[in-house]
């Protein structure tokens, strides 16, 4: 993201001076004063999450022990869950670390992208309820099936996966002992 906001300050440098430059910075700025109350509230969110919902009820109903119904709670979720990736990212990394299964952290997200419900009335305003029931349709077993692949698949990998997030929890809770 770095080398991404270097070369775009130079192509604004290049294209308008340091006026497009400050241009740029400002309209970010803004940007992100929007943007920090959701994923703060998201972050929050995702704390109280592993703060309230123990690794055993995670376990029994997202984890390998829930099969298919967590896929299925997995994608629901995901589909129900409003706001951006600065919401469900940290949603999903909290499941992950709380005990779910790959396959049902893998729906939640694919359904938030896919199945999302609070963009469901602007996509029927803006192409149609025909088009809108379409896209539904032909992406609903996405989800679902993408998590039954990864568990299937990719469950083995779930510890090298977590390892990053596992390392950061365990400094969280060290500090919370102290």
């Amino acid at each position: 993201m770095l080398i991404a906001v270097l070369l775009l300050g130079w192509l604004a440098w290049y294209r308008g001076g340091p006026d497009l430059v400050l241009q740029g910075l400002a309209q970010g700025g803004i940007m992100a004063v929007s943007v920090l109350p959701l994923l703060f509230a998201a972050v929050v969110i995702a704390g109280f999450i592993q703060l309230l919902i123990t690794k055993q009820g995670v376990s029994r109903w997202l984890g390998k022990e829930a099969g298919m119904k967590g896929v299925w709670l997995g994608a629901l979720a995901g589909a129900l869950v409003p706001g951006g990736p600065y919401v469900y990212f940290p949603i999903a990394a909290t499941l992950l670390v709380s005990g779910a299964e790959i396959g049902t952290v893998l729906a939640f997200v694919t359904a938030k992208n896919l199945w999302t419900l609070s963009r469901l009335p602007m996509e029927v305003a803006l192409i149609g309820p025909e088009i809108t029931a379409i896209r539904y349709v032909v992406t609903f077993a996405f989800p679902v099936l993408l998590g039954l692949f990864a568990n299937v698949f990719l469950s083995r990998s779930k510890p090298w996966i977590m390892k990053s997030q596992v390392l950061e929890q365990e400094k969280f809770d060290s500090s919370e002992t102290q």
